[in-house]
């Protein structure tokens, strides 16, 4: 009886001793995801039209209230002329910027707005924007 106590003893500490060995063990990480492929199948054209949405319901929100167009809108247009501008033109100084832009674009994208721009007057500047 003692010969067997003895051996499920040892049997038991040999148990506990592969548990500890193998925690610690070091596990990789796991891989991030892969990112999704890019394509320009029905995907991309959804993001796009979302992107659309999100502009047309951003400028809506903002058409009569210059607090909201100098919330929401200016910056967005301020954030992506800069990057034009960085890319096309290798700036992003304001004394150049307002020369590539022209005094009323540059004005729409620095000066704090008190009325927002009409319809008209932000399809021209948005068209300026898209030139540079």
């Amino acid at each position: 009886m003692t010969a067997l106590l003895w051996h499920l003893g040892v049997l038991a500490a040999a148990a506990v001793l592969a548990a500890v060995i193998v925690r610690r063990i070091p596990v990789p990480p796991p891989e991030p995801p892969a990112p999704p492929p890019a394509s320009d199948g029905p995907e991309t054209s959804d993001r796009a039209f979302a992107t659309a949405r999100w502009w047309e319901h951003r400028l809506a929100s903002a058409r009569d209230d210059p607090q909201r167009f100098r919330t929401r809108v200016q910056p967005r247009l301020a954030e992506i002329t800069a990057e034009r501008l960085r890319r096309r033109h290798g700036t992003a100084g304001p004394g150049r910027a307002e020369e590539i832009l022209g005094p009323d674009l540059y004005e729409l994208l620095t000066a704090p707005v008190t009325a927002v721009p009409t319809r008209a007057e932000l399809a021209r500047l948005l068209t300026r924007i898209e030139e540079i």
